[in-house]
C-alpha cells in the first residue's frame, strides 16, 4: 500500500473538478547549441496507461525546485477539462505531493558502482549519411583519456565506472526528420520510441552481456532536431524491464563534443545545472563546471573535440562520490587553516573540499581548481573556487563572486580567490582567507561566527 506524504507542492489554489493521477515523474533538459539561448526543461508523469507532458506555473518553478521528486511516485492533480488523450499538449498540473519516501535536501539517489550505457544510432528516414562510423561511438566509451570510461572515473574518483558499454549500428527510423518537429520542436517521446524500436532485433537492454542491464541509452542521431541536445531521466519497460532510464538525445555537434555528451549524461545521473551568480537565468555562465558551460575553458581532443570538465564538488558529495570523511566540516567555532588539494588529484591524503553548513539549510563548498590533467589543463587559472549550494533553486551550485556586480560569466579574478583574499559570508558571519599556495593547493583559513578572534586583544594587550 502506497502512502501518500504531507511533502505537497501547491500550483494552484483552485482544486475543483480535479483529477488525480499517479505515476512516476521525471524530466529531461534542452541544452541548445547556440549561445544566448535559454535551456529547455521539459516535465512529463509516466502512468501504468500513457506518458503526460506536464506544465508548470513559471512563478511555481521559481520558487519551488522539483529536482527531489525526480525518479519518484507522486501524485499530481490536474483539472478535468484537459485533454489526456492528445500525445502532444502539456497537461496543466494543479498539485503534486509525493506517494514514497520524504525527498532529501539534495538528490534523491547516489550514483555508485558500474553503470553501463549503450549507445543506439539513428539515422532519419530521408537522410542517409551516418555521422560517424560504429568505431568511433565504441571507442567513445573506452577508458583512455577523452574515453568517457576514463572520464567518470576520474572525475568520480573511481566511485563511478561504465564497464560494459556498448555502441550498435546505425539503424534507420520510420519516419522522415520533419515528421519528429512539432512547430520546430522535437517530439522526443516519438523519437524514443522509434529509435529504440528499430533496434529490437539487435540490443537486449536487459542483458549488456555481462549479466547487467544497461543504465542509460544515448541515442545518436545523424540530424539536428530543433535547438538541444538534450538528457534527462524516462520511465519505461524495454525488454521486461520497468524503470528510471538515463537518457539522452543527441544531433550531430554534440557527438562530435564529448563535453556535451557528459554534461547529458550527468543529466541522464540526476545533475541539474550549475551556474554563476549574476542571476540572468543563463545556466552556461560557469566555466568552472561540465555540467555549465560543458566545451568552455575544455581541453580539445582530435578525435572528440572539446572533452568535458569536472563537477563542482557539491555534486560530487550528492552523488556519493566524496563524503565528509574526505573533506573538512566547518562549524560556528571553526578557527582553523586547512590544506586542500586540487580537486583533478586522483589519490589525496589532505582534504579534498571544505564544506560550511549555513543556518538556512544551505551549503558553501570550498574546493581548489588547477590547470592540470586530462580534463583541467585549460581552465581559466589555478585558484580556491567557492560554490554556494541551495537545492531550492533550478540550479543549486552557484559559484561565488566576489565582485559587485557579478561578472557575466565566471572566469574573472573576482571568482578566483588567490592568496591573500577573504571570503566574507554575509549570511552566517564566516571568514574564508587563502593563506598560501602549496605543491598541490592552498592553505585555507576558516573562521566561523564564534571562532573569529577577538580584536580588541589582537596586539597582545591582554598578556
Amino acid at each position: 500500500m502506497k502512502t501518500c506524504f504531507t511533502f505537497v507542492v501547491i500550483l494552484m489554489t483552485s482544486f475543483a473538478q480535479a483529477t488525480s493521477l499517479d505515476g512516476v515523474l521525471t524530466h529531461v533538459y534542452g541544452d541548445p547549441q547556440e549561445a544566448g539561448k535559454p535551456a529547455r526543461i521539459e516535465y512529463s508523469l509516466t502512468t501504468e496507461q500513457q506518458t503526460i507532458a506536464l506544465h508548470f506555473n513559471a512563478d511555481f518553478l521559481a520558487k519551488q525546485n522539483l529536482q527531489r521528486l525526480m525518479g519518484q511516485r507522486v501524485r499530481v492533480e490536474v483539472a478535468n477539462d484537459q485533454d489526456l488523450q492528445s500525445g502532444h499538449s502539456k497537461v496543466h498540473a494543479l498539485s503534486v505531493s509525493l506517494l514514497t519516501e520524504q525527498p532529501s535536501s539534495g538528490l534523491n539517489a547516489v550514483i555508485l558502482g558500474t553503470k553501463p550505457w549503450v549507445s543506439v544510432l539513428c539515422k532519419f528516414n530521408d537522410r542517409p549519411d551516418e555521422t560517424e562510423p560504429l568505431i568511433y561511438f565504441q571507442n567513445m566509451y573506452a577508458n583512455l583519456p577523452a574515453g568517457l570510461d576514463h572520464y567518470w572515473r576520474e572525475v568520480s574518483y573511481d566511485q563511478v565506472n561504465i564497464i560494459g558499454s556498448k555502441a550498435f549500428n546505425w539503424v534507420t527510423l520510420p519516419k522522415n526528420r520533419d515528421a519528429y518537429l512539432i512547430d520546430g520542436d522535437p517530439n522526443l517521446d516519438l523519437m524514443f520510441d522509434d529509435c529504440i524500436g528499430a533496434t529490437d532485433a539487435l540490443i537486449d537492454f536487459s542483458d549488456n552481456g555481462l549479466g547487467l542491464a544497461y543504465e542509460g541509452i544515448n541515442m545518436m542521431f545523424n540530424d539536428t532536431f530543433g535547438c538541444c541536445a538534450w538528457g534527462g531521466r524516462r520511465y519505461e519497460t524495454l525488454d521486461g524491464i520497468s524503470k528510471v532510464w538515463r537518457v539522452t538525445w543527441n544531433p550531430p555537434w554534440a557527438i562530435h563534443t564529448q563535453g556535451v555528451i557528459a554534461h547529458e549524461m550527468g543529466h541522464g545521473f540526476g545533475l541539474p545545472h550549475a551556474n554563476n551568480s549574476d542571476e540572468d537565468n543563463d545556466p552556461y555562465d560557469s566555466p568552472w563546471d561540465v555540467m555549465s558551460a560543458a566545451s568552455s575553458n575544455s581541453v580539445v581532443d582530435s578525435n572528440y573535440g572539446r572533452l568535458g570538465k569536472h563537477i563542482n564538488m557539491s555534486y560530487k558529495y550528492d552523488l556519493g562520490w566524496v563524503t565528509d570523511g574526505v573533506g573538512f566540516v566547518a562549524n560556528d567555532s571553526t578557527s582553523q587553516t586547512v590544506t586542500v588539494e586540487y580537486t583533478a588529484k586522483l589519490s589525496s591524503s589532505q582534504p579534498r573540499f571544505i564544506r560550511i553548513p549555513l543556518n538556512d539549510g544551505s551549503n558553501y563548498f570550498i574546493e581548489v581548481r588547477k590547470k592540470v590533467g586530462n580534463y583541467e589543463s585549460n581552465l581559466p587559472g589555478n585558484a580556491v573556487i567557492i560554490h554556494h549550494v541551495d537545492w531550492g533553486r533550478n540550479e543549486p551550485a552557484w559559484v561565488v563572486d566576489g565582485d559587485n556586480p557579478a561578472a557575466n560569466f565566471a572566469n574573472t579574478e573576482g571568482v578566483m580567490w588567490k592568496v591573500g583574499e577573504t571570503f566574507y559570508d554575509n549570511r552566517d558571519g564566516y571568514q574564508v582567507t587563502v593563506v598560501a599556495v602549496t605543491t598541490d593547493g592552498f592553505q585555507i583559513e576558516i573562521n566561523g561566527p564564534n571562532g573569529l578572534p577577538d580584536l580588541i586583544f589582537a596586539d597582545g594587550f591582554d598578556n
